[in-house]
């Protein structure tokens, strides 16, 4: 049986480099994100032939991201033969996710007929071009000025770069850790902000980016990002009060016209995937996605 290492924050010194070497623009494949919901999904990992795999668990459910590093069919078989193996000892079906789908047809020659394979469209990122939100033109995003320019006209506003030294500002914020959704949806709620906990704990070790947005001198919202690749920049967490009307979209345009500024070379920004949440749907939705980055699950066939 393989044997795999519980993901902890010292692990990005050399896990870092080979998922931004891999230069995707599946968030899936953050470190951030692997770290910091690895507390409610028991992430693990393991490297086997030069590969990496990373091994989570939700809702008592064992999942296995597509392997790293598998650029070669004979490494990609040596490890997901391994993976198999494991899962058989274990007496599980193999569930490998996050699977980009230029690897479907290359897992489909390799395995023909042994994996069943599926789209996971609750969970396909939201990308958009970088120029596009920094600038809101556009017929479509009319709606998104108009918010601005009340809020602009409102308040008087700043736009603060998060430090380790004004961190604290976002204790004063819990209010908005928690998606506001029915009841059924409370768990992945309640996961996202120990997500946010963590991220905001260890916010200056794990090389991350954000801002304040202030109104009148209070602080009405906050947002975390990182660069995810060559072209691609992710947005983590985007949380403002509901109440302090224009506040999102404020804080959306605001953030990204400072990413841009730093990193002139980004040309997308992913805001993540929905959560298969309705309001985080429609809330992504009505900034019109240039394109989604879709991922698959392959689970072996019985």
């Amino acid at each position: 049986m393989l044997r795999f290492k519980p993901v902890t924050l010292e692990d990005r010194e050399w896990m870092a480099p080979i998922l931004f070497a891999a230069n995707t623009r599946n968030a899936d494949y953050s470190f951030v994100n692997i770290y910091a919901w690895g507390a409610s999904y028991e992430a693990s990992w393991c490297c086997l032939d030069g590969c990496l795999v990373i091994w989570t668990v939700i809702a008592g459910v064992d999942y296995y991201a597509f392997p790293l590093g598998a650029d070669t069919d004979e490494k990609l078989r040596t490890v997901i033969d391994a993976l198999k193996d494991h899962c058989r000892e274990r007496k599980d079906e193999l569930r490998l996710i996050s699977i980009a789908p230029d690897q479907v047809p290359r897992l489909e020659a390799l395995y023909p007929g042994e994996f069943e394979i599926t789209p996971r469209t609750d969970l396909f990122d939201y990308v958009y071009a970088a120029e596009r939100l920094s600038t809101l033109a556009g017929k479509k995003l009319h709606a998104k000025r108009n918010f601005i320019h009340h809020f602009e006209a409102e308040h008087q506003w700043e736009l603060v770069p998060m430090t380790d030294e004004n961190i604290c500002v976002a204790a004063g914020l819990d209010g908005l850790w928690v998606i506001e959704q029915e009841a059924d949806a409370m768990e992945t709620a309640m996961a996202e902000a120990k997500a946010i906990r963590t991220v905001l704990t260890d916010f200056d070790k794990l090389g991350l980016e954000g801002a304040f947005l202030y109104a009148d001198g209070a602080p009405c919202g906050f947002t975390i990002g990182e660069r995810l690749s060559a072209d691609t920049y992710v947005i983590h967490y985007e949380k403002a009060d509901y109440d302090v009307v224009g506040a999102y979209p404020m804080i959306n345009r605001e953030f990204v016209r400072m990413i841009r500024d730093k990193y002139p070379e980004i040309v997308w920004i992913n805001r993540e995937d929905d959560m298969g949440l309705e309001g985080l749907r429609k809330a992504k939705r009505s900034y019109y996605p240039d394109f989604m980055e879709e991922k698959y699950k392959a689970v072996t066939r019985p």
